[in-house]
């Protein structure tokens, strides 16, 4: 099991480093959390590949909820952390905008690509990374006017940890943009997901075996009450990722130009049962 070092400030807070770096935390991770961080450590190298290309509906909802976050994120002068990081997608984007950007990921080799991402930017001095679990940040509370958890809540066994910490770092104010999948019935959502990348191995040859651990699959419902407990304020919601289940992988083709248009139409109730990602802007 790893240890991570954590360094604090004189007056005791989480402390927020400079250089490029940030505090580090010594604690062990469960075993839950090492599972996770050994699915993204292999899966740094080709995330981006595989992901990020409107060939499939997934792709699209990949570029699709990049830009409606760079959208939402449209105030200056910003400080902003992004929580679950990744390889940097977000972080480039967002220093070639001009923000400061603090990111976050418990993934080693995910912080490695995040850093090669940003490292050619013009801006790169605007970067700063860290280790870290999303539930303990090494960053002093009311610093960021945003935070940003996209692709995370998934992997998290009790969001309410992770919303609180969100919460702790936060200015008065400040806004949180949380990405969740748009749930309504997790029984059914957890009977055919299994069901799902099987046919998707079948025709495109995706290996889920590295899959071995159980993902958060709590309601939209659960997840908005998690919010209300932890004293957010629901700003806004935005729809995105609009598939028919199987069918987008039967016919890829059809099924994207059915997304786009069924996007276009993200505002109509009949069309957001048909959305498989939420983003939700909140408030502190």
């Amino acid at each position: 099991m790893e240890q991570r070092v954590r360094s604090k400030s004189k007056e005791g807070k989480k402390p927020l480093g400079g250089n490029g770096r940030m505090g580090q935390q010594i604690e062990k991770i469960d075993d839950h959390l090492q599972k996770v961080r050994n699915f993204h450590d292999r899966d740094a190298a080709k995330y981006l590949k595989e992901r990020y290309h409107a060939k499939t509906c997934e792709g699209l909802a990949y570029l699709t909820r990049k830009e409606i976050i760079l959208g939402m994120t449209a105030i200056k002068p910003c400080r902003i952390l992004d929580v679950g990081c990744g390889p940097g997608i977000l972080t480039r984007s967002l220093i070639d905008k001009g923000y400061t950007v603090y990111s976050a990921d418990l993934s080693h080799e995910m912080i490695k690509k995040a850093r090669e991402a940003v490292s050619h930017a013009a801006n790169s001095t605007s970067s700063h990374f860290v280790v870290s679990d999303a539930s303990q940040i090494p960053i002093a509370g009311s610093l960021m006017d945003i935070v940003l958890s996209i692709g995370l809540m998934c992997y998290i066994k009790n969001h309410k940890d992770v919303l609180k910490e969100i919460y702790r770092v936060l200015k008065p104010g400040g806004c949180a943009i949380i990405q969740i999948n748009n749930i309504r019935w997790p029984m059914v959502y957890r009977m055919f997901v299994p069901l799902y990348h099987r046919l998707k191995s079948l025709i495109f040859h995706k290996n889920y075996d590295a899959i071995n651990f159980e993902f958060n699959f709590s309601s939209r419902k659960r997840f908005l009450k998690d919010l209300c407990d932890s004293n957010f304020r629901v700003l806004s919601m935005e729809h995105y990722d609009f598939r028919i289940p199987f069918l987008d992988v039967l016919l890829p083709k059809l099924s994207v130009k059915m997304g786009k248009l069924m996007f276009q139409k993200r505002y109509n109730p009949f069309f957001t049962r048909f959305s498989h990602g939420l983003l939700i802007k909140l408030q502190k």
